[in-house]
């Protein structure tokens, strides 16, 4: 996913500068930040921890 929240409960992207550690938006299950290599330089996503609800949209939703 794209953007997660902050321990203030912001929302925030993911980016090199976004902390290590946040929240799903959705399900509040913390969420860990990652950043892939490509073509064109590096993509930064959160990802949720091993355990997360599986009813949760966007754990295997892509891009969002």
């Amino acid at each position: 996913m794209k953007e997660a929240v902050d321990r203030q409960g912001n929302l925030m992207a993911a980016g090199p500068e976004a902390p290590a550690e946040a929240r799903c938006p959705r399900c509040g299950w913390p969420v860990d930040l990652r950043h892939r290599r490509t073509l064109d330089g590096e993509t930064w996503f959160w990802r949720h921890r091993k355990g997360a609800p599986d009813d949760c949209p966007l754990r295997y939703r892509w891009g969002g």
